[in-house]
């Protein structure tokens, strides 16, 4: 058995895949690491967790009284429930994309600003070092976009969401 250390790094947010290990490792593997590359950069996981089509996000995102109430479930009651479902690993920028897609979602106006994200943060005890910084990331990133002087949550967020939180999102 080859004892050289193999590692796989994969940063779909920023397009990043790299494999490191031996030459055999890498011509063995290859056509399996593909098809993982494939799956998770096309959105389809390998896991039973239903993904959204585009046309029922939107949908979702249209249907959410401005009163906070969803008739579709598609959004807890406090942003709590799903911060307690993020990774360790996350970051102030996903954090804020969060917080951002729950305000809109309670919005009546459907979008969100930053002042309104980062008071929903601090409310979760969760200080983010530069809020303006975090928005202005995920708008280069195209997970939000702009709308009426405000911010929307993107497709590509709302994937990226999934992604971070999982199966919790969707319910």
């Amino acid at each position: 058995m080859d004892s050289t250390k193999t590692r796989l790094k994969i940063n779909l947010s920023q397009g990043e895949f790299e494999v490191e290990g031996s030459e055999a490792f890498v011509e063995r593997y290859v056509e399996r690491i593909d098809a993982l590359f494939a799956r998770l950069t096309h959105g389809q996981s390998s896991d039973p967790a239903p993904q959204l089509p585009a046309a029922t996000a939107a949908h979702t995102l249209s249907s959410v009284p401005a009163n906070g109430a969803s008739s579709t479930g598609s959004a807890p009651e406090h942003l709590g429930e799903w911060l307690e479902h993020m990774p360790r690993s996350a970051t102030d920028v996903d954090r804020m994309l969060l917080a951002g897609y729950y305000a809109q979602v309670r919005s009546a106006d459907q979008c969100f600003g930053t002042g309104e994200a980062n008071a929903l943060l601090t409310d979760q005890g969760i200080k983010v070092g530069n809020p303006s910084q975090c928005v202005k990331q995920n708008l280069v990133a195209k997970r939000v976009f702009k709308h009426l002087r405000r911010y929307r949550v993107s497709q590509t967020g709302l994937d990226q969401l999934r992604q971070l939180i999982g199966p919790a999102f969707d319910t």
